[in-house]
């Protein structure tokens, strides 16, 4: 073995270490007789071979391969052996030991494995077994000699390697090992034992250059042993060094005088020699003075100069540029003008028409109508609401028919029961608004022909974000209809294009005459696919290269999208578009790579549209036709790999290539683009240049052959996995009434925040609206987060269908609400074996009783009595209940002791408000606000009692005060409450939400009813706005007293409000209490833990 600079060898390391070494285990060997003894890190072995000559049986354990080995071939005896591990994980049984040995390990390694590597050996000592121990004392090795050992991880000072051993050992006894001089008096004839005497001549402390520790929990067993080791030659060999240094350094002190004899010499002569440059010098910088006057004089002059023409030439410019505004606006101004007179003509004759109209005899029977039709079925009557039900109903045959069925015809009743005329038509609006069709757009496709041929004049970017490569070989209409939809398409990305000319021989070699802006390159080498793709990108100046067949036409979106999926993660590699073909059916959505190395195109001839398609997902790889990769991995990469010239398989060695280093290979279905597949290379495997696609996907079977057999499935198995790379990670399926519209309702924004959460924490998540319907953003937004949604008509039919094809890949199912959950919850427990999370909400039995307290409406009696039997029949079910608020949870837990019952966080942030955004203070801040949904009918209660009772009393103090009603849905009476000092908005955007939170001094939430955690009070907590509500409003929030005020009684209500209004100091206590009660109870981490009791996601064997 070679010495590396820090293990021990003997023979081959210097003096002094050698006899630090062995002086240790010497002195152990009348201690370890007859014992077994472990000794690790055991180094060479040559201590462990010390041992053994007296030990029952000594094992020597280290973590170099190559040492174990030596020290196997070069110790060879009975009683000893040596084995390779770490002294983390000892490979023995428990009080295997008599006494461990360790010396120099500790500094070695950080210090947690210090704290696992002596627990360790404490588990395989017996007990009152000795450890013998040694590290460097840090003071002494490294501190005073200003030494940094580059081999040590963590030295330890005394008091720091006691204290680390008394963690474990009840006796620590402390010896240290140093070199001393020594007075030796010997005989070869001497008899009887050589006697030791140390003498102490100084006041100074000991140079303690190491520490060796006995440790035992029996005091016999640690007792420290002394050794003085006495190495003959070594004091002369010293003394003579020392006799050696001192003459050279009387020979170097004569050198030093006879050089300062020297310089003394030329110091004399070069004196008169400096006094007479220093003459010239001067001489010069006199006439350097004058020259930089005359300079300073030339170089102000200019200055000046140059800044009266630059203010001249501004003038001219702001003058012309004021004329050309004037003109501008002054032709605008006539074309209003002309617009103005052409509309108020139009006015007057819709005018004059609308006169002839009202006096007319049919507008008068119309009138009559009208009024007959009012005296039938009044304004604001629930027989005006039936009567719009049926023109709803013939307007929307199709949709109103689909949802008659038993459950909505009950929610129905149950509406037209308990809610006035204006809530229940605006449950109508939503319902019918929600469910109506959107209509698809269809492809934009055009191939030119050469008399339809114009300039394409591209813009021309200093800086562009994307470079698009366009590998082309003849086919000039398919590669000019291509550069046409890319000029149409592109306008929301910086981009450069770059034709990579393979020697072309029809109308590509005119490039120029139709098209500018662009970069050809043509070499005059006829390279083939693969090569030219791999020459082209070396003239590529943007953060990404985007390769894309000639034979595609790009629809809109579809770089923007790919771009801002790819920025939106370091750790995405490469991205890709979704492939459909002209007559508007799927070509691939990404592509499957089973282990035999055959490929699918995922989704081939499907509907494209259909939602297994269309969201953000890991692929096996992307056809080459349409990719999107960094820049800075394709130059590391080389390119494609060249073994696949002339072409194929290159695309999908990239793939494997890029997720090799780490990277991820994602669909981005947002970016669509078609492909005429065949006219770039054919279709015939047989022949020409397609020949080479089974040639080559032998070369990627033999070069990935390890990756498919152990990470890929078999052909057409495992489809479920195989479409999305999911097989390593657990399914978990969503189930709630529709896409969560986050922007409008509590419940909603709940969903969204742990899907997105699931999501994080690497799931597979599919989600199922009850209503199966598109609603839009929100079902594009999921699916950009890598969320599978499920819609349409033929999931509404099969969703039974779905789960039982599918029910072996579902490891876990959270369904939201009793009224949905109830629909799935013996379909999911019977066809799958998954774990089932049920999460109501809130207690809607509890909030149809407080409802029923309020107005003792009978019908909301019997309501509580439904809920709560569906409610507890969905809890009996399930595995694991979620509620939100501690209130809700004792509810449960009293009722179900032995299910697991978790209060999770309503709303699960990942930052305080104040760290993104600023807050404004007391003094920017004025007014009230309300916020809240109408769809739930609490929230009509709540701000209907505070307009009667209690804002009154607010305007009575002070009468400025506005109150500002945000939320989706107001209906007419309450609208109708509105003036200049009651807003009424309606739906406002998150950002305008957001504005509103960060202008109101207070938020109220007057409820009267209702159950669970409120989300508007928690929305308010996180925006850092105190909050005034009731105890309903404040239920299931621990120490909810510390963060807000709350009072049920109208009177108390509005002067909790007018205290906190005008008390800067309190309220200013309240809004700093916000930031640390959210981050305490309403936290991703929290959300994280408390999910983690149930929901473990782990790798998938199968």
């Amino acid at each position: 073995m070679d010495f590396t600079g820090e293990r021990f060898i003997p023979g081959v390391t210097d003096k002094e270490l050698e006899i630090e070494h062995f002086q240790r285990y010497k002195i152990l060997q009348d201690f370890v007789k007859g014992k077994r003894v472990l000794d690790a890190a055991c180094g060479e072995g040559y201590g462990a071979y010390w041992l053994s000559k007296v030990a029952a049986s000594v094992e020597g354990i280290d973590i170099s391969p190559e040492t174990i080995k030596s020290a196997q071939l070069k110790y060879d005896k009975g009683n000893l052996n040596f084995s390779l591990g770490s002294i983390d994980q000892l490979p023995f049984e428990d009080n295997s030991f008599d006494v461990v040995v360790s010396f120099e390990t500790l500094e070695h390694v950080n210090e947690k494995m210090q704290f696992d590597f002596l627990s360790e050996v404490k588990r395989v000592l017996t007990s009152g077994g000795t450890l013998v121990i040694s590290t460097p004392n840090k003071r002494f090795y490294s501190d005073l000699p200003q030494y940094i050992n580059p081999f040590h991880v963590k030295e330890l000072y005394k008091d720091e390697f006691i204290e680390l051993l008394q963690h474990f050992y009840k006796t620590v006894n402390i010896a240290s090992q140093r070199f001393e001089v020594a007075s030796v008096i010997d005989s070869e004839n001497a008899t009887g034992e050589l006697y030791v005497g140390i003498n102490d001549l100084s006041d100074s402390e000991v140079y303690q250059k190491y520490m060796i520790a006995f440790c035992s929990d029996v005091a016999e067993n640690a007792a420290p042993i002394a050794s003085v080791g006495v190495f003959t030659g070594k004091y002369n060999d010293v003394l003579s060094r020392v006799l050696s240094l001192q003459d050279e350094v009387e020979e170097r002190n004569q050198h030093i005088v006879n050089l300062d004899q020297e310089i003394d010499i030329l110091r004399d002569n070069s004196s008169s020699r400096i006094n007479e440059l220093g003459a010239q010098l001067l001489a010069k910088g006199n006439q350097l003075e004058v020259l930089e006057e005359k300079l300073q004089e030339a170089t102000t002059e200019i200055t000046e100069r140059t800044a009266e023409i630059t203010k001249r030439t501004a003038e001219i410019a702001k003058h012309t540029a004021e004329i050309q505004k004037l003109t501008n606006d002054l032709e605008a101004v006539k074309i209003e003008l002309n617009n103005k007179r052409g509309h108020i003509e139009l006015l007057l004759q819709k005018d004059r028409e609308l006169k002839n109209i009202h006096s007319s005899t049919g507008w008068k029977v119309l009138r009559s109508y009208y009024k007959f039709r009012d005296s039938l079925i009044p304004m604001d009557s629930k027989r005006r609401v039936i009567g719009k039900l049926a023109v709803k109903t013939l307007r929307h045959p199709r949709l109103m028919f689909s949802k008659l069925n038993k459950g909505n015809l009950k929610k129905f009743k149950y509406y037209l029961e308990t809610e006035d005329a204006n809530r229940l038509e605006g449950r109508l609006n939503t319902f019918v608004e929600r469910h109506n069709t959107v209509e698809e757009k269809d492809l934009q496709v055009q191939l030119y022909t050469a008399e339809e041929y114009g300039k394409l004049l591209f813009t021309d970017y200093e800086n562009p974000q994307v470079s698009i490569i366009i590998p082309v070989y003849n086919q000039w209409n398919y590669t000019y209809s291509c550069l046409a939809s890319i000029l149409k398409n592109t306008a929301d990305v910086s981009y450069e294009v770059i034709i990579a000319d393979d020697m072309s021989t029809d109308e590509t070699v005119n490039i120029a005459d139709y098209v500018e802006n662009v970069t050809v390159v043509r070499d005059g080498v006829n390279r083939g696919f693969l090569l030219n793709c791999n020459n082209a990108a070396k003239h590529a100046r943007g953060k990404f290269i985007f390769f894309l067949n000639n034979d595609t036409s790009v629809q809109p979106e579809w770089l923007s999208s790919l771009v801002k999926l790819a920025d939106s993660n370091e750790n995405i590699g490469m991205v890709g578009s979704k492939l459909v073909y002209p007559d508007g059916r799927l070509q691939e959505a990404g592509g499957i790579i089973w282990n035999d190395a055959s490929g699918w195109n995922y989704g081939r001839l499907d509907d494209p549209e259909k939602p297994e398609y269309n969201y953000v997902k890991e692929v096996d790889y992307i056809s080459g036709a349409a990719i999107l990769i960094r820049t800075s991995i394709w130059e590391e990469l080389g390119g494609f790999d060249e073994r696949y010239v002339p072409a194929y398989f290159e695309d999908s060695d990239l793939a494997f290539e890029i997720r090799n280093r780490g990277y991820k290979v994602l669909l981005q279905p947002k970016s669509v683009v078609v492909h005429f597949e065949g006219i770039s290379h054919g279709t015939d495997t047989n022949s020409g240049i397609k020949s080479y696609q089974v040639k080559n996907k032998e070369k990627f079977l033999e070069k990935w052959n390890s990756v498919l057999s152990k990470e890929h499935y078999s052909n057409a198995e495992h489809v479920f996995w195989a479409r999305d790379r999911s097989g390593r990670r657990k399914t978990i399926v969503v189930v709630d009434h529709y896409v969560p519209h986050y922007d409008k309702d509590a419940g909603g924004r709940c969903t969204y925040f742990y899907l997105k959460l699931f999501v994080s924490l690497g799931y597979h998540v599919i989600f199922i609206g009850d209503n199966y319907f598109k609603h839009e953003p929100y079902t594009s937004e999921l699916q950009s987060l890598g969320v599978e949604v499920l819609y349409g008509d033929y999931y509404a039919k099969n969703i039974t269908k779905w789960i039982k094809a599918n029910g072996s890949y579902i490891d876990y199912v959270y369904l939201n609400r009793p009224h949905i959950s109830v629909k799935y919850m013996s379909e999911f427990k019977k066809l799958t074996r998954a774990k089932i999370v049920y999460f109501g909400h809130d207690l809607h039995y509890l909030r149809e009783m407080r409802n029923y307290e309020l107005t003792k409406n009978p019908s909301l009696l019997k309501s509580s009595e439904d809920w709560k039997k569906i409610e507890f029949g969905l809890i009996n079910d399930a595995d694991v209940i979620h509620v939100v608020g501690s209130y809700e949870q004792g509810i449960l837990q009293k009722e179900f002791p032995d299910k697991p019952v978790r209060n999770i966080p309503l709303f699960p942030y990942g930052d305080s408000y104040g760290e993104r955004a600023t807050i404004n203070g007391f003094n920017e801040r004025k007014d009230l606000l309300f916020v809240g949904g109408f769809n739930h009918t609490p929230n009509y209660d709540g701000v209907i009692w505070f307009l009667n009772e209690v804002f009154p009393i607010i305007k009575e103090q002070d009468p400025d005060i506005k109150l500002y009603i945000v939320g989706s849905n107001p209906p007419e009476d309450l609208k109708a409450k509105a003036t200049e000092d009651i807003i009424v908005t309606g739906f406002v955007t998150d950002a305008e939400l957001e504005n509103y939170y960060n202008v109101s001094r207070l938020v109220v939430v007057p409820l009267r009813y209702g159950a669970g955690v409120k989300g508007k009070v928690v929305e308010a907590l996180y925006y850092q706005v105190p909050v005034i509500t009731t105890s309903i409003g404040a239920e299931g929030l621990e120490d909810a007293d510390t963060v807000m005020l709350i009072q049920d009684e109208a009177s108390e209500f509005a002067g909790s409000i007018m205290h906190l209004y005008e008390t800067k100091d309190e309220w200013t206590k309240y809004s700093h209490a916000c930031k640390g009660y959210v981050e305490q109870y309403f936290s991703i981490n929290t959300a994280k833990k408390i999910i983690s009791y149930d929901i473990i996601n782990q790798e998938n064997t199968e």
